[in-house]
């Protein structure tokens, strides 16, 4: 049994650092090689050649020819090899002959074995993980599904659009991926690819180019949600997993905002800092190293945050 791991990064050398040596630390007996995805478009001069000194038995990374960033993937262009392996864990999908494939975005902290524990749970299935973007469900919203029961709740396109009239929902442009003839599997349905195990011993065949799924990193109505719908529609079916006992996503803000970070200077830098302080005090990572993977104005503050840390 195999199992290597893709990560697509945008940005936070630091939070990166922590999400892939956390991992290492409790899951790596687990992990044959790492798929670092490293966007073509980066947010500074910033630098992750500290990381791949620390990695360098396991990782493989790979600069994709285009930045797709979150704009709807042209599914017209999916012949075109070099913008297919653009989308987000699709060149690990291609080229990992790994039994699983363990996905994780780059602000996440591990604290426990999750690819072990995922590993012993996902049987047969297509993939574990959390399931359902269930906060943007009206069916949520009225009670009468979650993750653990997106496989039995499966109403009428009526019935369907009743719900979304009586809980209007936040998401823009739901409407476009409501079936009329295929209701089920509801708009928000995916496995949350934040941390999931993908059976890509059961699953790689079915998903372009090798089979007529779409692929797991395509944006649609986001990440993941055209290809559960494809992967369900064949009879494939998902466990739902909490993650808490082993992960915290957004870690440094409380949960939430790392897309928001992105977008806001003080949130990415707040997430940086203290993942920097994690880097520190507890990986025992060199400063000077730690202050040369980052630049601009960025580096004159880590400098700053450095002389802090030394002070207490």
């Amino acid at each position: 049994m195999t199992i290597d791991v893709a990560i697509n990064v945008y940005g936070k050398p630091f939070q990166t650092a922590v999400a892939l040596l956390s991992l290492e630390k409790h899951s790596g007996k687990h992990i044959n090689k790492i798929y670092f995805a490293k966007e073509q478009r980066q947010p500074g001069n910033i630098s992750f050649e500290f990381l791949y000194d620390l990695l360098a038995e396991k990782i493989i990374v790979y600069t994709p020819s285009y930045w797709n960033g979150w704009k709807s993937t042209d599914t017209a262009r999916f012949d075109d090899t070099e913008y297919r392996r653009s989308l987000r864990y699709q060149y690990a999908w291609e080229e990992s002959n790994a039994d699983y494939l363990f996905v994780t975005h780059n602000d996440v902290l591990y604290s426990g074995d999750i690819i072990g524990k995922f590993v012993g749970v996902i049987g047969q299935n297509a993939a574990v993980g959390e399931i359902g973007q269930c906060w943007n469900c009206p069916a949520f919203s009225a009670g009468v599904c979650n993750g653990d029961h997106y496989l039995d709740f499966k109403p009428t396109h009526e019935e369907l659009l009743t719900l979304y009239n009586k809980y209007p929902t936040k998401r823009v442009g739901w409407e476009r991926f409501v079936d009329e003839k295929a209701p089920w599997p509801l708009p928000e349905c995916r496995v949350n690819e934040w941390a999931a195990l993908i059976n890509l011993s059961l699953v790689k065949q079915e998903t372009l180019p090798f089979g007529d799924s779409c692929p797991f990193g395509c944006m649609t109505l986001d990440v993941g949600t055209q290809w559960f719908r494809d992967m369900a529609l064949k009879g494939y079916g998902f466990v739902n997993h909490p993650l808490e006992e082993f992960a915290s996503h957004g870690w440094v803000l409380n949960g939430g905002g790392g897309h928001q970070a992105l977008f806001e200077y003080d949130k990415y830098e707040q997430g940086e800092a203290a993942a920097l302080s994690m880097l520190v005090t507890e990986y025992e990572l060199d400063e000077k190293t730690l202050v040369a993977a980052t630049g601009g104005k960025w580096r004159t503050r880590i400098q700053s945050y450095i002389r802090k840390l030394r002070q207490n």
